[in-house]
């Protein structure tokens, strides 16, 4: 690298975490010697600063870092900073329409997150999340709040065919993502991790030059397109992988962490 790096900001899911939703070890350590020599290091992920926090306690994150694909900008203490929503209104309009199209839905607010009933996809969120989840029957009558985000979940196929749909009938509203293949994710108008990073950015002074960032999905491209030092690791999307400048190893194989350390800490792989 040509400018020296004052950060590293990294996706969560399927590219710092392994496949069994953990930090290795090796990566945990890469991470902590670059905060010791002054590098900052900046999770940036749609899961929500309660699922968040637990990581960047382990790495021992000391500045703010971004939740909820870029709606919140969490605190070192993990305090909401700055926070963009949905109002109830239009966050109502969403959810009904994507239960209409058979999708799971689900909400958050603080620690839980909320559904209408007990079902698989609410389990497996729960367990993946570490995050606390309640139904709450009647999920549109609940939602009586600005929402920083709403999560729906079907197969592959039914998220491809209803994005443009959404993306059309919520112009201007609301914006969609997502981070996983069988997700819909529905956010404020322009949030997008780039965003949050660019005014991140203007928080820490840093600059496309001297900061490295690391993604996999489609979710993550915007701030892939903010760094001159942009990595996707292999597993990422083809689409992911063409607005990345570089390519690292896999989330199963450490490829952040490697690519730190040979690149940023100048630690040869052994």
């Amino acid at each position: 690298m040509t400018t020296e790096i004052r950060a590293i900001i990294s996706d969560m899911d399927d590219t710092l975490l392994n496949d069994e939703g953990k930090l290795s070890d090796y990566t945990v350590a890469t991470l902590r010697e670059c905060i010791r020599r002054g590098i900052h290091v900046i999770p940036a992920s749609g899961r929500t600063q309660t699922s968040i926090a637990p990581y960047a306690a382990q790495i021992g994150v000391d500045c703010p870092y971004i939740a909820c694909n870029g709606a919140q900008l969490i605190s070192p203490d993990h305090q909401v900073l700055e926070e963009e929503t949905i109002p109830p209104e239009t966050a109502r309009a969403i959810v009904h329409y994507l239960q209409s199209e058979g999708f799971y839905v689900q909400v958050y607010r603080g620690e839980y997150f909320y559904y209408a009933e007990e079902c698989a996809p609410s389990e497996q969120y729960r367990h993946s999340s570490g995050m606390k989840g309640q139904a709450v029957g009647d999920l549109l009558g609940f939602i009586d709040y600005p929402v920083p985000k709403i999560l729906s979940v079907n197969d592959p196929a039914q998220v491809q065919r209803l994005m443009p749909l959404i993306k059309q009938k919520f112009r201007g509203q609301a914006d969609f993502t997502m981070s996983k293949p069988f997700f819909i994710e529905g956010i404020a108008p322009d949030v997008s991790k780039g965003n949050a990073l660019r005014r991140l950015a203007k928080r820490l002074d840093l600059t496309p030059e001297n900061t490295m960032v690391f993604g996999d999905s489609l979710n993550d491209i915007s701030m892939l397109e903010f760094s001159h030092n942009s990595v996707a690791v292999v597993n990422a999307r083809a689409e992911t992988k063409q607005a990345a400048r570089f390519t690292c190893g896999s989330n199963q194989a450490d490829g952040v962490a490697h690519f730190v350390a040979e690149q940023v800490l100048g630690i040869p792989r052994v």
